[in-house]
């Protein structure tokens, strides 16, 4: 009912409502009282269309963004009418923004002639995630403020991709199936044969005679060979879960956006160690990263892990099961997933079968109960088992610093 108490509509009702008065008591005085308020009514509706004619506005933003970021928004409003324009608001819709922010506006009391007016303002990304920003728009209410004219800049709706918050890993036990754990690239050495130089030792049959250290031969008269240290990675797996049922939680604070963000910090972790990096997770679309290293492969990562969603039908194991046909043998796997998986036999089979591949575990476990909400009325599952079975584990509550239990 209130909705249809606007100061138009009241308006109207008072226009009819003189009208019918004035006919049925051919009064002069009601006449001409129902002629004003014909004559606001029109204005009222002409005048805000008025204000727009001639009024262009443009925006300006990156196409991308990291969550948390802070977003510089450029908007220009153009007059190219010779006359001025008055009481004009120009609305946006920035919906990466945090609750209550996604509308900005901002109120032009007058725009001259032939003028620009420039202003910017900043917007900071509250989630990850694929956006469409706009439209956007032009209002006017002017004079009166009883009727709105709104006009949508054609073109203005752009894409908006948001990136998962990094944060910093210190240390991490990737574990290949067939090595120790390591916390970064193994070195080994070798005669010849890589770029930084290891140390000296007594020649050895197959060894190359290009890389013969002739002082130290002279001087111990027996042949030295010069040693280099080489470099060997481990390839690295990525899965997180994105059955449609796996998420739990509201806005940030859900399991998989703390899996995505524990996914793209072990990425950067791991790339920036010269490791070998693969993502491989299963929602309604397949999301197959292929193993490469350096920057541009985690560029690819962050791009996937900013449009993952959980909405697929394959669960974890055997999302598991899937990912571990397209690992080396001797790699590690980096599993996300809730706890409430740890009570599964499928899961137990799945870890097994990537031990018999010789691929190395490490389980980041998230608490399903703090997510939900009701914290100690549902049961929570230790990780111990997977720890009893030399598999490193992590447990994840919410509103747990990430940052210092990697750093742990």
């Amino acid at each position: 009912m209130i909705r249809f108490l606007t100061k138009r509509n009241i308006l109207l009702l008072l226009t009819v409502l003189f009208f019918f008065i004035a006919w049925n008591r051919t009064i002069n005085l009601l006449y001409g009282m129902f002629a004003l308020l014909a004559a606001t009514l029109v204005l009222a509706h002409v005048l805000p269309r008025y204000s727009l004619r001639g009024v262009a506005a443009a925006r300006s933003l990156p196409t991308t963004a990291f969550e948390g970021d802070l977003v510089d928004i450029g908007i220009d409003v153009r007059n190219s009418s010779m006359a001025s324009r008055s009481m004009i608001e120009v609305v946006d819709a920035f919906p990466a923004a945090e609750p209550g922010a996604q509308n900005p506006m901002t109120f032009i009391a007058r725009l001259a002639g032939r003028k620009k007016r420039s202003y910017s303002f900043k917007l900071q990304c509250y989630k990850r995630g694929e956006y469409r920003i706009g439209p956007l728009a032009l209002t006017s209410s002017y004079p009166l403020g009883i009727s709105t004219a709104r006009k949508e800049v054609i073109g203005s709706e752009v894409p908006l991709l948001v990136f998962p918050e990094v944060f910093d890993i210190v240390k991490l036990p990737l574990v290949s199936g067939s090595a120790a754990p390591m916390s970064g690239v193994e070195a080994a050495s070798k005669a010849g044969g890589s770029e930084e130089f290891f140390g000296t030792r007594e020649y050895r049959q197959g060894d190359s005679l290009r890389y013969i250290h002739w002082p130290s031969t002279a001087r111990h008269s027996q042949l030295i060979v010069k040693e280099f240290e080489i470099r060997a990675s481990v390839e690295v797996t990525i899965v997180i879960d994105l059955h449609r049922k796996s998420e739990i939680g509201t806005g940030k604070e859900t399991t998989l956006e703390y899996a995505v963000k524990i996914a793209a910090s072990t990425a950067k972790f791991s790339l920036d160690r010269g490791h070998t990096v693969q993502l491989v997770c299963f929602g309604k679309d397949e999301c197959i990263i292929p193993a490469a290293k350096g920057f541009s492969q985690f560029a690819r990562i962050l791009e996937a892990l900013a449009k993952v969603r959980a909405d697929g039908s394959v669960s974890f194991p055997q999302a598991v099961n899937r990912a571990s046909e397209m690992m080396r043998d001797g790699g590690t796997a980096i599993l996300v997933f809730p706890d409430s998986l740890l009570k599964s036999d499928q899961l137990s089979y799945s870890l097994n079968l990537l031990k018999s591949r010789r691929i190395g575990p490490l389980c980041v476990v998230l608490d399903e109960a703090s997510f939900s909400g009701v914290g100690d009325k549902r049961a929570c599952v230790s990780p111990q088992g997977l720890i009893a079975d030399g598999i490193p584990s992590y447990r994840i509550s919410r509103g747990t610093s990430l940052r210092e239990v990697f750093a742990l």
